[in-house]
C-alpha cells in the first residue's frame, strides 16, 4: 500500500476472469474433450471454434448496448442478483462446449447456447469488473491489472499441460464461479440505492462524438491485440514444454510488472495517455521477433513476445480503467464502448492469424509482413487516440441537473424505509418516531455517525450502510395537532437536506476541475473539515496516499489550504 498502489484481491479475481476468456475461447479444442464445431485451422493446428465466433460478437454487442443504456439501466448493471445471474449463465455456457460436437440438432443448439450465454454472461462480468477497478486510483490499476495476466497465464498453462481432459473442461466452466465471491465482495450493495456518489454521479460527455473518437483507435488496437493473443495462446503456449513455459511465464510476468509499475512511477502526472507513450513502440519492438517464432528453439523469440502480448493486454485494461477514473466518466459506458469494440477488432485479428500466409501476403515484405501490419495497426491507433485535451473538450461543462440528486435521495429515502419497516409495519406503526428513527442507526455498524448524518456518509463509497434515513418524508411532515417528539425527526430531515446540497456544493467543484473519482472522496471530507488521519482512517488508505492525494487537490483547485476549499465550497452555491 502507500503512493505505488496497493495490491488486492482485484488481481486475483480478474486474473481468474481472464484465464477464462483464455481457456474457453482459445483453448476450446485442447482444454475440452469434445470437439467444437470449426470455421478454420490456424497454423498451431488448433481451429478457431464456432463458439468462440458466436460468443465475442454476443459480447461485443451486448458491451456496446451497455453503453448506450448506461445511466437507463444502472440498477440492473450494479444489482447483486445480476452478478450471480451473470456468473452462473457464463459457466452454464461454458458447460454446454461438452455437447457442442454432438451431431444433429443437439450439437447445433449447445453451439448457440454456449456462444450467446458466455457471451452475454461475461459481457456483464466484465462491466462489474470494470466498475470494481474504477473505484481505486492509477496506481492500485496499474499494479492489479499487470498481475491479474500473469495469474490468468499461469491459469491457463496449468489447463493446457498439467490438467487432463475433460476435467480441465470442467475447471474452465468453474472459474466464473470461482471469481464470483471475490466480486461479490468488491461489490458494494446496491449503488443505484446508495447513490454512491461520485462512482455514478459522472460528469455527462458528448456520446456520439466521443464514441467516434474512441472507436476506430479501439477497433485498431483490437486488431493488433487479437492477433498477439491468438499467437500467444495457441502457439507460444501450447508448443512450449513445460519448463520453458513456466521460465517464459516468469520472465514475461516479471517484466510486465516491472515495467508498468515503473513507468507509472516515474511520471507523476498520471495521465493515461502518458502510460502509452513507452509501452507502444516497446510492444512494437518485440513484434520483430515474431517471425523467428516458427524456427526451432526460438524460446528467445517466445519469451519477447509473450511479455510484450502481456503488456498489451495489461495496458488496454489500464487504458479504461484511467479513463473513468481520471475523468469521472461513468465505467459502465468506458467499458462498454471501449471493450466493446476492442472486442470485434480482436475477433479481426483472431481470425487475421489463421493463415500464416495471410498478413505476409498483404505487405511487401515477406515473411516479416504480417508483424509490420500488426505494427502499422498499433501506431494508427495511437495517433488517432484522443488526448486529455480532447476529452476535456468533449466533456459537457455544467451538464449536470444537480437538483435530481436531491430528488433522487428523497426517492431512495421514501424506498428504503418501506423495505426495512415491511416485515413488522403494526410494530413501526406504534413506535415512537424518534425512537425509529435512531434505533435504525444501532443495526448499521459500518455507519460512521449513524442515521443523523446518513445523507453525507452516502457520499462515501466506502460506507456500506443501508439507511439513507428511517423515517419517510411524509412521516416527517408535522402539523399544530402533532406531538412534540416529531420535531427532532424534522430537524434530522433538514440536516440531510443542507448535507445533500453541501455535497452538490463539492461536486460542482469536482466538476468544474475534473477531479478524479478518489479525489472527490477525499476533497468532501476535507471540505467538512476532517485531517489526513481522519480521511485515511475512512477511506481505508495509506497516511501517504491520503497526503498525496490532497496535494494533489490543492494543486488542481490553484489553492494553498484547507479554508480556501471551503471558501470555494461555499461559493459554489450561487451556481446551484
Amino acid at each position: 500500500m502507500g503512493t505505488q498502489g496497493e495490491l488486492s484481491v482485484l488481481s486475483l479475481g480478474f486474473g481468474i476472469h481472464q484465464a477464462w476468456i483464455y481457456t474457453a475461447m482459445f483453448g476450446t479444442n485442447s482444454i475440452f474433450e469434445a470437439q467444437a464445431p470449426t470455421i478454420f485451422s490456424n497454423f498451431a493446428e488448433s481451429p478457431v471454434s464456432l463458439v468462440f465466433l458466436i460468443s465475442i460478437v454476443v459480447f461485443g454487442l451486448s458491451l456496446l448496448f451497455a453503453a448506450i443504456t448506461d445511466q437507463k439501466f444502472l440498477r440492473f448493471y450494479t444489482a447483486k442478483r445480476v452478478l450471480m445471474g451473470a456468473a452462473v449463465l457464463t459457466a452454464l455456457g461454458t458447460f454446454a462446449v461438452f455437447a457442442s460436437s454432438a451431431p444433429g440438432a443437439v450439437g447445433i443448439v449447445a453451439t448457440v447456447f454456449a456462444g450467446v450465454a458466455t457471451g452475454i454472461g461475461s459481457a456483464l462480468l466484465l462491466l462489474f469488473w470494470g466498475t470494481a477497478y474504477s473505484r481505486y486510483g492509477a496506481a492500485t490499476i496499474v499494479m492489479n491489472t499487470a498481475v491479474a495476466i500473469v495469474i490468468a497465464v499461469a491459469i491457463y498453462s496449468v489447463a493446457l499441460h498439467v490438467i487432463p481432459s475433460p476435467f480441465s473442461g470442467i475447471l474452465t466452466a468453474c472459474l466464473p464461479l470461482l471469481e464470483l465471491p471475490l466480486l461479490w465482495h468488491l461489490t458494494p450493495v446496491s449503488y443505484a440505492v446508495r447513490h454512491a456518489i461520485p462512482i455514478f454521479n459522472p460528469l455527462p460527455v458528448r456520446k456520439g462524438p466521443f464514441s467516434l473518437r474512441f472507436a476506430l483507435p479501439v477497433l485498431l488496437f483490437g486488431f493488433a491485440l487479437g492477433a498477439l493473443r491468438s499467437i500467444s495462446t495457441q502457439v507460444i503456449l501450447p508448443s512450449s514444454d513445460l519448463t520453458t513455459q513456466l521460465l517464459a511465464l516468469f520472465a514475461g510476468g516479471a517484466a510486465t510488472v516491472l515495467l508498468l509499475v515503473t513507468t507509472f512511477s516515474i511520471d507523476k502526472r498520471s495521465h493515461w495517455d502518458f502510460l502509452f507513450r513507452p509501452l507502444i513502440p516497446f510492444i512494437a519492438i518485440t513484434l520483430f521477433f515474431l517471425p523467428s517464432l516458427a524456427l526451432e528453439n526460438s524460446m528467445i523469440a517466445a519469451l519477447v513476445l509473450l511479455t510484450g502480448y502481456m503488456c498489451f493486454e495489461a495496458l488496454m485494461w489500464v487504458f479504461f480503467g484511467e479513463l473513468s477514473q481520471e475523468f469521472r466518466l461513468s465505467p459502465i459506458f468506458v467499458f462498454g464502448v471501449g471493450r466493446g469494440c476492442l472486442a470485434l477488432g480482436s475477433l479481426g485479428g483472431s481470425l487475421s492469424v489463421v493463415d500464416p500466409t495471410f498478413l505476409d501476403s498483404l505487405t511487401p515484405f515477406g515473411e516479416a509482413g504480417g508483424a509490420v501490419l500488426i505494427m502499422f495497426a498499433m501506431v494508427v491507433a495511437y495517433a488517432l487516440l484522443p488526448r486529455v485535451r480532447d476529452i476535456k473538450r468533449i466533456i459537457i461543462a455544467g451538464g449536470r441537473d444537480y437538483s435530481a440528486i436531491e430528488t433522487f435521495n428523497r426517492q431512495i429515502e421514501q424506498v428504503t424505509w418501506s423495505a426495512r419497516h415491511s416485515d413488522d409495519e403494526a410494530e413501526a406503526a406504534s413506535a415512537p418516531l424518534p425512537g425509529a428513527f435512531y434505533g435504525a442507526a444501532e443495526h448499521q455498524p459500518d455507519a460512521a455517525v449513524g442515521a443523523t448524518s446518513a445523507f453525507s456518509q452516502a457520499a462515501v463509497p466506502g460506507w456500506r450502510g443501508g439507511s439513507i434515513g428511517a423515517t419517510p418524508p411524509s412521516s416527517l411532515a408535522t402539523s399544530p395537532s402533532e406531538d412534540k417528539q416529531q420535531a427532532e425527526p424534522v430537524s434530522d430531515a433538514e440536516r440531510s437536506r443542507k448535507s445533500g446540497r453541501f455535497r452538490s456544493q463539492c461536486e460542482v467543484i469536482a466538476d468544474r476541475y475534473l477531479l478524479s473519482r478518489r479525489e472527490t472522496e477525499v476533497m468532501f471530507l476535507l471540505a467538512k473539515g476532517h485531517n489526513a488521519a481522519y480521511i485515511q482512517d475512512k477511506l481505508c488508505i495509506s497516511k501517504s496516499t491520503a497526503k498525496t492525494h490532497i496535494s494533489h487537490i490543492y494543486r488542481k483547485l490553484d489553492i494553498h489550504n484547507q479554508q480556501e476549499l471551503l471558501s470555494m465550497v461555499d461559493e459554489a452555491r450561487d451556481e446551484l
